[in-house]
């Protein structure tokens, strides 16, 4: 009889250990002993709250590519954190793409066109929150533009020839999403500028509209003509991305952008 009290000590003890490692930071979707295997609310309300599952809510993702989804939250500005979380994972719409509902596992059919785009969600702790994010299929072929560039020259507009950058821009950015970035000077997640981009493949015509952020140059003139040369490089024409902060007032009529 001793050993029986003593063995029911020991497993209530043991429920207890796992119950006070866990909260407030996780939670779970199972109880031992066959006590039960609903999912039980583990998360505190502000970590519930500031729950995301991707770095800025969107992501970018080739055919035939595959993602490990997990709830998360954003640390110091700019650093993704998971957390375990119980959560049920769904994706919509279901053709072109799949997700294991209990790993957060999603791919991305070999066939699907780019630019498709899903809804991914996570049912997190039976309703308690529902977390989406967007995913957005590119190719290269589709989208040459997709990616992270830095200046390397610019073009006179009186001479045509190249002309070193007074500063030169640190990254021009171009998301799967349709949105653009320009910043001299990167550092963390700060951008000078951003806005939406529509280009033509056949045409070689860029637009970039709605430009606004922290430093929107009065001479940007967003609107030209771009291709890629035998080089991989990114070269504009007849559109200037304007002016540095503290530089003179020199306008240019193009750029050249390597990855």
């Amino acid at each position: 009889m001793a050993g029986r009290h003593t063995l029911i000590l020991l497993v209530a003890l043991g429920i207890l250990v796992v119950t006070v490692a866990c909260v407030p930071t996780c939670s779970w979707n199972w109880l031992p002993f066959g006590l039960g295997g609903d999912c039980r609310r583990g998360l505190d309300e502000d970590t519930l709250n500031r729950l995301s599952l991707v770095w800025g809510d969107t992501l970018a993702i080739q055919p035939g590519e595959t993602w490990e989804f997990s709830p998360g939250v954003v640390e110091c500005c700019y650093v993704f954190e998971p957390v375990d979380a119980c959560a049920t994972w769904s994706v919509s719409p279901t053709d072109g793409a799949t997700i294991d509902a209990e790993t957060g596992v999603f791919t991305v059919d070999p066939g699907t066109p780019s630019g498709k785009v899903f809804t991914v969600t996570a049912d997190v702790e039976n309703g308690r929150r529902l977390v989406s994010a967007d995913v957005h299929v590119y190719t290269p072929e589709a989208n040459p533009l997709f990616g992270i560039w830095g200046e390397q020259a610019q073009f006179s507009c009186e001479t045509d020839e190249e002309i070193v950058p007074e500063e030169r821009i640190g990254e021009l950015a171009f998301s799967a999403d349709g949105t653009f970035s320009v910043t001299w000077h990167p550092f963390e997640v700060y951008k000078d500028y951003w806005g939406t981009y529509t280009f033509d493949l056949s045409q070689g015509t860029l637009d970039l509209t709605g430009a606004e952020g922290n430093y929107v140059p009065e001479d940007l003139d967003g609107s030209g003509s771009w291709f890629i040369d035998e080089d991989g490089r990114l070269v504009l024409r007849e559109m200037w991305l304007g002016a540095p902060r503290e530089g003179a007032a020199v306008v240019n009529c193009g750029h050249r952008f390597t990855r």
